[in-house]
């Protein structure tokens, strides 16, 4: 079994320098690195160095096409019978590729893990089943983001992200890899740096986001809305209508606009977990 790296990047070369660093400290080295350029605006001219000294290729799109296509042209260049992700603000920890070897070594056809918080990694934040479970599923995506998700490749190819996503296209991956009935293993374990609201994050994007603006952002709910059920599908709605919500503007509207879409309960409920989460002291999720 052989693995091939399918890193996404855009506008951000120093964090690439970062990841590439984490690769390169790996105990089991990949088969393959492909960077995958999503036609930044910037010059990675200080990248240049660090994609050589790992031997990556270096791919960049002609013009902007989203994560998710950027990923799908990795699976197809890609040529190791598994494929792992990274994003580019996040670091591998040097026995990442080693550990999840050993599961797909053990008959395991897609691998989750857990993950620490960049800058303060003594905040883990794992998923304690050895399976990915409809249980969780259910809660959303309770296990990591892109960097702690690989597949084998075939499986991949037939099922590939949904470029119509503009986000919670890890989630969409998990639940449909999930119904197809795959041995989906979950290691509870920080096996990555997440780097935790960057500027450019999404959760930095969606302070400025309108509340009229949400509706492509609740695609991945509605897309599973059978999955997940109505009382589900109303908490995830609710969650992400309310994400972020002390950080935005017009915070009336916001909590109206979770009322209309998701109902008082789901509303509330989002309110009641917000508090017991600062009374517990409870970790960052996902």
């Amino acid at each position: 079994m052989d693995i091939s790296v399918v890193i996404t990047t855009c506008n951000r070369p120093a964090f690439l320098v970062e990841a590439l660093a984490g690769i390169a400290s790996q105990e089991l080295q990949p088969k393959e690195i492909l960077v995958i350029d999503d036609c930044s605006d910037v010059s990675y001219q200080e990248a240049f160095n660090a994609i050589a000294e790992v031997n990556a290729q270096y791919i960049r799109l002609d013009s902007k096409s989203g994560a998710n296509k950027a990923r799908n042209i990795g699976i197809r260049q890609s040529s190791g019978s598994i494929i792992a992700f990274l994003d580019d603000d996040d670091i591998w920890l040097p026995e990442y590729l080693s550990e999840i070897l050993k599961q797909y070594k053990l008959g395991a056809d897609a691998v989750v893990t857990g993950f620490k918080q960049l800058g303060k990694e003594h905040v883990l934040v794992v998923n304690k089943d050895t399976e990915v479970t409809q249980t969780s599923l259910l809660r959303g995506n309770t296990y990591c983001g892109m960097s702690g998700f690989s597949c084998k490749k075939e499986l991949l190819e037939s099922t590939l992200f949904d470029e119509a996503l503009t986000n919670g296209q890890d989630w969409d991956m998990f639940v449909r890899l999930f119904l197809t009935g795959i041995k989906f293993k979950n290691l509870s374990k920080g096996l990555f740096l997440y780097r935790f609201q960057n500027a450019d994050g999404i959760g930095a994007k969606l302070r400025y986001l309108a509340p009229e603006d949400i509706l492509p952002r609740l695609g991945s709910a509605i897309k599973h809305k059978s999955f997940l059920g109505e009382y589900w599908f109303k908490k995830r709605v609710s969650e992400q209508v309310l994400f972020s919500l002390k950080h935005k503007k017009r915070k009336t509207k916001w909590v109206l606009l979770s009322v209309k879409l998701s109902g008082v309960r789901a509303t509330s409920s989002f309110f009641y977990r917000a508090i017991r989460r600062k009374i517990l002291k409870q970790p960052m999720s996902i």
